[in-house]
This record gives C-alpha cells, sequence and structure tokens, in this order.
C-alpha cells in the first residue's frame, strides 16, 4: 500500500485474474490472522486462498506489504461508509468511528501485528495521518450543524478507538459478553453536543 499525506492510494491496475488472487490473499489473511495470530506462517494464508507461495509473494513480498494492503483496503471501505452518509454531515464521522471500532474487533490479530510486527515509526504515523486526514472533514461537518460535541479534537479519535478496543477484548471476570455493543453505544452519548455539559480540558 503506498500513501501520501492527502490520504491518496497508488496502485497498478491489476489484470481480473490477478485482481481475483489478490483479493483471495487478502481475505484469507484476514481469516488466518485472526483464528491463528498475528506469527502464523504465511504459507497458511496462501493455502487458505486457494494460490501458490510464488502467486502470493508476487503480490506481497514480505509480511509487511501483507498487512499494509489490508489497512489499504480498509481505508477504501472506510471512504465508501464516510460517502454513504449522504445528506447527513452528522452522520458521517459517527459511521466512520463505529465501522473502525467494528474491523479492530473483528481484525485483532493483524492489528497487533501492524503494531508488533517490525513496522517503522515512519510507516505508523503515516498510517495514523492518512486516518486522521480521513475524520476531520466528516467531524468539522458534524460539529457544523451540532451534531457533535465541539471541543472533540481528529486525535480523540484515536482514543475512542483505543478505548473501544479495549472493550473488544475477550470477556473475563466481570467483563459482560456485550461489552462492545455496549461501548459503542456509550461513546456515541459522550461525543455528542447534547451531552457536553463540561468541556474537555
Amino acid at each position: 500500500m503506498l500513501l501520501d499525506m492527502a490520504g491518496s492510494t497508488s496502485r497498478p491496475a491489476l489484470r481480473a485474474d490477478a485482481r481475483r488472487n489478490r483479493d483471495a490473499i487478502l481475505g484469507a489473511a484476514r481469516q488466518v490472522f485472526a483464528e491463528e495470530g498475528p506469527g502464523v506462517a504465511l504459507d497458511r494464508i496462501s493455502s487458505r486462498a486457494g494460490v501458490g507461495r510464488a502467486t502470493m509473494q508476487r503480490h506481497f513480498k514480505t509480511r509487511a506489504d501483507l498487512v499494509r494492503a489490508i489497512f489499504d483496503d480498509n481505508f477504501d471501505q472506510l471512504e465508501q461508509i464516510a460517502g454513504e452518509a449522504g445528506a447527513d454531515p452528522g452522520a458521517e464521522y459517527e459511521r466512520i468511528l463505529l465501522a473502525t471500532a467494528e474491523m479492530q474487533a473483528r481484525e485483532r490479530g493483524f492489528v497487533e501485528l501492524f503494531e508488533h510486527g517490525g513496522f517503522s515509526e515512519e510507516a505508523r504515523q503515516e498510517i495514523g495521518d492518512r486516518f486522521l486526514s480521513l475524520v476531520a472533514g466528516p467531524l468539522a461537518r458534524a460539529q457544523a450543524v451540532g451534531r457533535v460535541r465541539s471541543d472533540l479534537r481528529p486525535d480523540d479519535t484515536m482514543l475512542l478507538l483505543d478505548m473501544l478496543a479495549a472493550a473488544a477484548t475477550p470477556v473475563g471476570i466481570a467483563r459482560p459478553a456485550d461489552r462492545l455493543e455496549r461501548g459503542m453505544r456509550l461513546v456515541r452519548e459522550a461525543i455528542r453536543a447534547e451531552g457536553a455539559a463540561r468541556p474537555l480540558a
């Protein structure tokens, strides 16, 4: 995945068969990382995708390339979700926030790999900057129409996502099974303008 600071992607056009192989590899990677953890052998992914290791390496030379491609596809999905808000500018930010939280919960294995899999600080910052660029406009529009509290900053989104990621951890003692859903409801209430009786410091 090639990113620029404006959040655009640059990917060469693929033939139909190559696109199918790439999509199959990404789908398999999501499943295998979720099931077996971030350290799983890449051969397990190519086998699940039904392609040879050589085909996989033509698309993704390293594990890091594969994980960044998953992020790229996730950004594509988030941009589409934002566009689906249509005529309701207040809904766009909340849709992006909750969709990202759901992605984190669904793909904890590959998120862990991104955080601890040898990516440079520059690479993590690049993706963080792209995400903040994605949410800044929708947040400003939601604030302009009084849907979201005016003292919320774009980088607060990362804090909210960290909180929801913690809520998505496996259940245990005193952890209700619906904690993620409850966490999402609490976050929606917390960011709404009418709930901002006391401004953030």
